[in-house]
């Protein structure tokens, strides 16, 4: 072949787009190959495997983690409408008596709430324990679920100590008051 004014000899093998196999040979005198022409199908198939099971995986922790995002999400809004229910009742917005599921009412809640008031008598005198419990899910199959309560204890409202004091007719107040620490002379 020539190229300008050159003459070039091109060699040609018998296999000249192939790899090299090179090979060794073992004491018993058996030449084994040390080279490797590609990849094998069964690496191809067990890295789709591993491929295929990391994404299942992947797939399965992406839910889950969605899930409980979710729950959070929910456990938080009703902890929230709790503490607002809860104080509505201290004031005197709901009556402080036992009551069976009723929907909340109010701007603070954000779909189908439910509450339940149970009160109970405390052992110690003049107090009263209020369970209020919350849910969204007031038609269960297996029963209402509560998802979230709050309990607290407060002095017995039938004692009247949440009534400013009444004025007789010389305008003095009609409650007794005593005062503590030192007297000065």
């Amino acid at each position: 072949m020539r190229i300008g004014n050159q003459q070039v000899s091109v060699r040609l093998t018998e296999q000249p787009f192939r790899f090299q196999v090179k090979s060794r040979r073992l004491s018993s005198g058996r030449a084994v190959k040390t080279g490797r022409a590609g990849i094998s199908l069964l690496e191809v198939v067990l890295a789709l495997a591993i491929l295929a099971t990391s994404a299942a995986l992947l797939a399965q922790i992406t839910r889950q983690s969605t899930n409980n995002a979710l729950m959070a999400q929910r456990i938080a809004s009703a902890q929230l409408i709790c503490e607002g229910t809860m104080s509505e009742i201290l004031v005197g917005a709901i009556p402080m008596q036992t009551t069976d599921w009723a929907p909340v009412e109010g701007s603070f809640s954000r779909g189908n709430w439910y509450y339940k008031l149970d009160t109970v008598t405390a052992e110690r005198p003049n107090m009263i324990g209020l369970r209020l419990a919350i849910t969204d899910i007031i038609d269960s199959p297996d029963g209402v679920k509560e998802l979230f309560y709050v309990v607290r204890w407060v002095i017995d409202p039938s004692l009247g100590l949440d009534t400013p004091p009444t004025t007789d007719a010389t305008g003095a107040a009609n409650s007794s008051s005593s005062t503590g620490g030192a007297s000065s002379p």
